[in-house]
């Protein structure tokens, strides 16, 4: 079988960069390259438009149909962008038809739906991006690599959820269902067959490497191994300097429905030839093949079958949420956009008119011209003049455009909502993708971002190549402070029969022709920069980057343009408007709460001091209760709240509070779960009971309605009424609904003290049985007679990590726990409300029975925190809301019992009612030693169950929990620097790109060109908290300057007054088609 090599993605190999000092006028150099010989009978196209000025700097040529080659990924790309949105996610999900049975036999299929995402395969990065090799494996050669260390990472991770599921043999068969749209066209650069199921590109990767000697067989590395084909090699080694040569048979059938290729050619000694990835005949049988040996990898039971054949219309009706066995969310569109452009991949772009036809246009015949019609309606809502493009595929091999076409879409895409995104794809010249060994220390390195092209076809007649069509199309900042959107294009141009030598002579024409405009001082380009702003608008320079990762430090600058950061490294002559000197100081991504409380203090007093002065920039939020969703019952409760603090409830779901979170502003980016308490009050109140089945289906209903509104999960609190009514099997069916939708499972879990084991094998259940992530809120171990067995929660936890679970922890840096005081007294006495609480309290037979379950000690069924934290002297008393009782703010029930003369529990249940249960409390519950040991996991973050407050105004209150002000630095100074529990670097990572990659958070979470600009500068000798338990309001120190999406929030130990925090949505949201 041979292989086309028509579309190639590198740009050039060798050009002449006309230096920045010497400009030479760009017209006359373009007229110099054209009178080459060479170039005798090409054609040349090109148009340069300064996006300062909105004047064309030069054009040629530029009315007339050229080909473009790869450049028509851009429009592809870009349409698929804008109409399905950036942060699209693609499901993938797998099912059962028949019963699993409690022995874990199923008496049915597995099916897999493909949802057409081009990247189940190795790609996947722990921040949650996907990764690239620049010289893609799609086109081979010495420097291609395959996509990731192993090629099938996501469908491994479909069989340990299948296994996790309680799978133990399948009676059925697995099966494929790839009827997204019709699988079998070869995509016209590589001949990779185009499929809704794409496993590792839907290629084998082979290496081939000659032997030792000539005529030695030559060594063929497959990835991955699997039964689906068995290679045949009779490749052999030929002398040194022969001619390689590599082929593939077309495949022959071999036993149970596998394939046998036979690999022929000769390798030339001592040359590395590298990869030679063989594109699969059949990519629903490949993936079908993969996923059983990867079940039978988890011990199950399975045969593989012999075909993919089956009536997958019959099988609709099992594709449901309670057969749901597995599932894939693919990280945001935006992503699959970058690896597309970045290394001009043809089956990700081929498939794309498909993935538009079908997912945007919904249709179920014609489905890829029903994907260029989505494409027509697109450019032509922006204005495009559409008779000057034609375009039948989606990577370039069947296209035409003019160059004024393309430049006036490149112009319209700088302007988009996605313009940052849509740049960030683009290969960037001496940096990465098609254009990273290109020029990498010319002046123009790093300032353009472009798309490239090639197309050519073989001369037969002349024994040589013909370049069709030669493209570059991008955007370019120039050395006078210009920024040009341009498109250069050579058509027909005759080059010897060598891909390398028609890259050079072709491709250097271009790069001159892009160097001559990089360089020019020409009237259009003279124009545009005169009066021109600064280079960046921030360039945070001498700071030592910790970025995130886990990485060492390195010495760089930052620079930072609208909320991007768009340059590392030493940016010697770079300008700003706002240069920050960092010398001696530690620059790192913005810190990231993972359990903040803020959603209410935004409404009410959003200056974040506390937030900004200890470097978090993100929080999430909404532990149990939530923000959302709001009707009746849930109001009622908040009423005294809204007239105490004069705020309104004016939302009733995310939606509602995202919206006015975008009006009032918010100075941190903020994220919520969807609260399980949430929602089971507004369906059945507080009352202690099961819901009926129609119930459990609204408050399913509520959960998907959050989930598609942004919610990241859903959370608990199963120590506080009423989210403590909840049985498990309640939280199953919700969080069934959160996996649908590529959510977790976060918990403030049942107990942490005497039942703890017990609450980790709930959540664990829970995790396991709707297949979503577990995140543990808050982990400790609760009471003295369990002090020093954290090391036993630990390794149950890792237990379950290590079998394949999703399970995470985070936790607060101090001994004392904070919550509401009222939470001290057993569950029961909450049924039916607050009201009802307060009322119970005034029963003196009711208070007889709470004084002996308290005095009681242990208890199986609730957390007794009063017993946990030592009695009346470990309980301190913090944010009275009666005036009257300020006198007794900031002490201990022992200490209040004694002033008043009372028995603690009863001056404890005496203050709950003169407060009307709005008091809060510390509980002294932990100890150093668990502390520390849970700290040092890698599986833990920090979050410090606080909200955002100020050093005055409406919330402010002298007696908080430290933790308020002093977590971050509390843990990075404190523990980190002063007790070396783990270095600097990975504490760093606990607080950044480990909770983003967690959460979802896209682009946030590390120190990267194109992620969001949250930045937390500060010195690591002084960073340290001065909030204690006795003082509390006291603001942190050695946090210098914080950034959010790139404006300075703090700084000088004062917050700005700037506010640029964004509401962040998670991944069920999907933004409104072509949206702008």
């Amino acid at each position: 079988m041979k292989r086309f090599r028509i579309l190639l993605p590198a740009f050039f190999l060798a050009t002449t960069w006309v230096s920045a000092q010497a400009p030479s006028d760009l017209a006359q150099r373009v007229e110099e390259i054209m009178t080459r010989p060479e170039f005798a009978h090409a054609t040349f196209g090109m148009q340069f438009y300064s996006l300062k000025s909105g004047k064309v700097v030069y054009e040629l040529n530029a009315q007339k149909l050229m080909v473009p080659g790869s450049t028509t990924k851009l429009f592809t790309e870009g349409t698929a962008l804008e109409t399905l949105g950036a942060d699209y996610r693609f499901h993938t999900r797998i099912y059962h038809t028949g019963t699993l049975k409690s022995n874990g036999t199923l008496e049915g299929d597995i099916v897999l739906v493909a949802s057409g995402d081009p990247n189940l395969s190795g790609r996947i990065q722990p921040d949650g991006t996907l990764g690239f090799e620049n010289e893609d494996h799609s086109y081979g050669g010495v420097d291609s690599r395959g996509v990731g260390s192993d090629p099938l990472l996501v469908i491994r991770e479909f069989a340990q959820q299948i296994a996790s599921k309680g799978v133990k043999r399948v009676k059925g068969r697995v099966l494929i269902d790839a009827r997204l749209f019709p699988q079998g066209t070869r995509e016209l650069g590589t001949g990779v067959v185009m499929s809704p199921i794409v496993v590792n590109d839907n290629l084998i990767d082979v290496i081939a490497t000659p032997g030792a000697t000539e005529g030695a067989p030559a060594q063929l590395k497959i990835a991955p191994e699997t039964s689906y084909v068995r290679f045949v090699n009779k490749v052999t080694t030929g002398k040194t300097g022969s001619k390689l040569e590599f082929d593939y048979s077309d495949p022959q059938p071999g036993p149970n429905g596998s394939q046998v290729v036979t690999a022929t050619g000769s390798l030339p000694l001592g040359k590395p030839v590298g990869m030679v990835s063989y594109p699969v005949p059949d990519p629903a049988r490949y993936a079908q093949v993969v996923l059983s040996e990867a079940l039978r990898s988890q011990k199950i039971e399975v045969e593989i079958p012999a075909n993919n054949d089956a009536d997958f219309k019959a099988l609709e009706p099992s594709y449901k949420p309670e057969n749901l066995l597995a599932e894939h969310v693919s990280p945001p569109l935006s992503e699959e956009v970058k690896i597309t452009l970045k290394v001009s991949q043809n089956l990700h772009a081929s498939m794309t008119p498909y993935l538009l036809g079908a997912l945007a246009g919904h249709a179920t015949k014609d489905i890829d011209q029903a994907g260029f019609d989505v494409e027509h309606d697109f450019l032509s809502k922006v204005g495009l003049d559409l008779t000057a493009a034609s375009q039948s595929d989606g990577a370039g091999g069947n296209a035409f455009f003019t160059p004024d076409f393309v430049v006036k879409y490149l112009v319209h895409m700088a302007s988009s909502k996605d313009a940052a995104l849509f740049r960030r794809g683009l290969p960037i010249l001496g940096r990465d993708g098609t254009l990273a060994k290109i020029e990498t220390d010319s002046p123009a390195a790093g300032h353009v971002f472009a798309k490239t092209g090639t197309y050519f076809v073989s001369d037969a007649l002349n024994k040589n190549l013909l370049v069709t069509g030669k493209g570059l199309a991008g955007y370019m900042e120039t050395s006078g402070g210009d920024e040009l959107a341009f498109a250069i294009y050579a058509n027909n141009v005759s080059v010897p029969m060598d891909s390398e030598q028609a890259q050079k002579i072709v491709g250097g024409a271009l790069g001159e022709i892009a160097s001559a405009a990089y360089a020019s001082a020409g009237s259009g380009a003279q124009a545009a920069s005169s009066g021109a702003s600064a280079e960046y608008d921030v360039l945070i320079r001498g700071g030592h980057v910790i970025d995130g990762s886990g990485n060492p430090w390195i010495a760089q600058d930052v620079a930072i343009k609208g909320d991007r950061i768009v340059a590392l490294g030493k940016l010697g002559n770079a300008t700003a408007k706002r240069t920050i000197d960092a010398t001696g100081l530690v620059v790192a991504p913005g810190f990231i709460d993972m359990l903040g409380q803020s959603e209410f203090q935004l409404v009410i007093d959003n200056r974040s001091f506390s937030k900004l002065s200890q470097g978090i920039t993100t929080e999430i939020t909404g532990e149990g209760q939530s923000i959302a969703p709001q009707n009746e019952r849930t109001l009622a409760p908040l009423k005294p709240l809204e007239d105490q603090l004069h705020f309104k409830i004016d939302w009733t779901d995310l939606d509602g509070y995202f919206a006015h979170l975008e009006k009032s502003g918010t100075p941190i980016n903020i994220g919520t779960y969807v609260g399980a308490a949430q929602v089971r009050e507004a369906v059945i109140g507080e009352d202690d009971r099961v819901p009926t089945a129609q119930e459990l289906e609204a408050m399913k209903q509520l959960v998907a309605t959050a989930m598609q509104q942004g919610a990241f999960g859903m959370s608990t609190a199963l120590i506080y009424p009423p989210g403590h009514y909840a049985k498990t099997d309640e939280l199953i069916e919700l969080s069934k609904v959160v996996s649908q939708y590529g959510g977790i499972y976060a918990s403030h879990m049942r107990s942490e003290g005497s039942s703890e084991i017990k609450a980790i094998e709930e959540a664990l259940r829970i995790g396991r049985e709707a297949n979503v992530p577990v995140e543990i809120f808050h982990l400790k171990v609760v009471g003295a007679p369990r002090w020093g067995t954290m090391p036993k929660i630990v390794d149950m936890i890792q237990t379950a990590r290590d079998a394949g679970q999703d399970v995470r922890a985070d936790m607060y840096p101090y001994v004392a726990g904070g919550t509401a005081l009222a939470s001290a007294l057993p569950p029961w006495v909450a049924d039916g409300g607050m009201q009802k609480l307060l009322e119970r309290l005034h029963d003196p037979a009711v208070r007889a029975r709470i004084t002996r379950e308290i005095e009681a000690g242990d208890h199986p069924d609730w957390e007794n925190l009063y017993f946990d934290s030592g009695g009346a002297k470990g309980v301190l008393v913090t944010g009275i809301t009666n005036k009257d009782l300020k006198d007794i703010d900031g002490k201990t029930i022992a200490q209040i019992a004694g002033i008043q003369k009372k028995k603690p529990l009863d001056a404890l249940m005496d203050l709950v009612i003169a407060d009307k249960a709005q008091t809060g409390a510390l509980y002294f519950i932990a100890n150093e030693k668990d502390l520390q040991y849970g700290l040092k996991q890698p599986w833990t973050s920090i979050g410090l169950d606080a909200g955002e407050l100020s050093l005055d105004g409406p919330l402010f209150d002298p007696h908080q929990h430290p933790r308020a002000f002093g977590s971050m630095p509390r843990f990075l100074g404190h523990y980190v620097r002063d007790l070396h529990l783990m270095s600097m670097e990975q504490a760093i990572r606990k607080i950044t790109s480990m909770p983003a990659q967690r959460e979802g958070l896209h682009y946030r979470g590390l120190i990267k060109e194109g992620f969001f600009a949250d930045v937390t500068i500060f010195d690591p000798a002084t960073i340290l908290d001065k909030a204690t338990y006795e003082d509390s309001v006291k603001p942190s120190v050695g946090v210098k300057y914080v950034l959010v999406n790139g404006q300075l929030e703090f700084a000088d130990g004062k917050v700005t007054g700037v506010i640029a925090g964004k509401p962040l949505r998670g991944p069920g949201w999907k933004p409104e088609p072509n949206a702008k």
